[in-house]
């Protein structure tokens, strides 16, 4: 997702029902009985969500708030288009890769994920899509005749948990496996329509990751067909007509808290 002002003026429901999801888990996190917590949101993008849900979440007592992005376009739209509260800051940290979290931030956090909770413990909620049938329409066009030649790596554009069968207790597992407990998990059967071409196009170009790969005068031609295999797919998701499904997104999001499993929980 590197085109900030298309993604920060779409799927606004989807970023609503996030944000509530958001709210209600919200009630679970663990504050620092005498406040100065240090905070930390992983994937920021252009900052409506942040701004919106996050922050208003925050306690007056809280130490740090950080917004980081993988994108430096991301933070730039961010930085331009708000003002960034005090004790708050922005910074670049990319958590895909094993070895490239900041030393410096490494165990400073209560609240985000396990190598930056503080060493005591900490707790973090997550929001994510375990499945979205953009996941689907990603996999099944890479696989086409007639796009497949562009299309390269669309595991990146892919969720782990997409073909899972039961992807809330896989992701389960992965955490108890990580360190975490405490673990409360849901999830919530979305449908999001978008009403006609033209804006269904300008919400799903910004996280298409694959329309990159297409030559600028195919862009249409592919469009028609991946929104195609989207209403196929929502069809078959959410068992729809395929007049029904058209120019729709079914998405399964997660919403997950849980806690730094500490020294005392690991010993015992």
């Amino acid at each position: 997702m590197n085109k900030p002002e298309l993604y920060h003026k779409s799927h606004s429901s989807v970023k609503k029902d996030a944000g509530q999801l958001l709210r209600k888990f919200a009630s679970k996190l663990q504050w620092r009985p005498d406040g100065g917590d240090s905070v930390l949101e992983i994937g920021c993008g252009p900052g409506d969500v942040s701004m919106d849900y996050v922050y208003p979440l925050m306690p007056e007592n809280i130490e740090k708030l950080i917004f980081s992005d993988i994108s430096s376009k991301m933070l730039d739209f961010f930085k331009n288009n708000y003002e960034i509260p005090k004790k708050c800051h922005l910074r670049i940290i990319n958590i895909a890769k094993e070895n490239s979290l900041p030393p410096d931030m490494l165990g400073q956090f209560d609240h985000n994920i396990f190598k930056l909770l503080r060493s005591e413990g900490g707790d973090c909620i997550l929001t994510f899509f375990g499945y979205n049938n953009i996941f689907e329409a990603n996999h099944i066009i890479s696989s086409s005749p007639k796009w497949s030649a562009y299309i390269t790596n669309v595991n990146r554009f892919v969720s782990p948990l997409h073909n899972c069968s039961n992807p809330k207790e896989t992701f389960c597992k992965m955490m108890e496996d990580s360190g975490f407990c405490n673990i409360s998990i849901e999830v919530k059967e979305g449908i999001y329509y978008y009403d006609n071409f033209e804006n269904f196009k300008e919400n799903i170009i910004p996280v298409c990751g694959i329309f990159d790969f297409i030559p600028k005068s195919c862009h249409d031609e592919f469009l028609e067909d991946y929104f195609t295999v989207m209403a196929e797919t929502t069809a078959k998701k959410r068992g729809l007509s395929l007049r029904d499904s058209m120019y729709a997104v079914a998405s399964d999001m997660f919403v997950v808290y849980s806690q730094k499993r500490n020294h005392d929980q690991t010993t015992k």
